[in-house]
């Protein structure tokens, strides 16, 4: 099983690193969980991500991994000062597999997945699939 640990990635920008750093490991029912550094002057302001994974009960040997990613759209209120949280934006993926498809099969897929996702991340900035 991976060990939960602190995460750095790249901005946009592509050079600056951003670290997001480990709150808990999941346990039973609880996400792993990460919190990035505030975008604003409030805890509120933080991005987050969770990670799960679940067995279903009716099917044992199926596996769900669900990964989550809040970024919150803090505006400055330009009389008081004070920093809200209007919107979030949020990405979810979603995995299902069956327990008994071999481990080197599975890890092609999840690395094509992922790499296809890193593929279509113009898409996904604009909001359009390709066309």
């Amino acid at each position: 099983m991976p060990t939960a640990a602190n995460v750095t990635v790249k901005k946009n920008d592509g050079t600056t690193d951003i670290l997001y750093t480990l709150q808990q490991g999941a346990s039973g029912d609880n996400p792993a969980q990460w919190y990035g550094p505030a975008l604003g002057a409030t805890s509120a302001t933080r991005p987050e991500l969770r990670f799960t994974h679940k067995r279903q009960a009716s099917q044992p040997s199926k596996t769900r991994v669900i990964a989550t990613y809040m970024m919150p759209y803090p505006v400055v209120n330009t009389t008081t000062g004070v920093t809200s949280v209007e919107r979030r934006l949020i990405h979810k993926m979603e995995s299902t597999f069956d327990g008994d498809i071999p481990t080197t099969t599975i890890d092609e897929s999840v690395s094509q997945f992922v790499n296809l996702l890193v593929a279509l991340k113009a898409s996904m900035k604009e909001g359009v699939a390709p066309t």
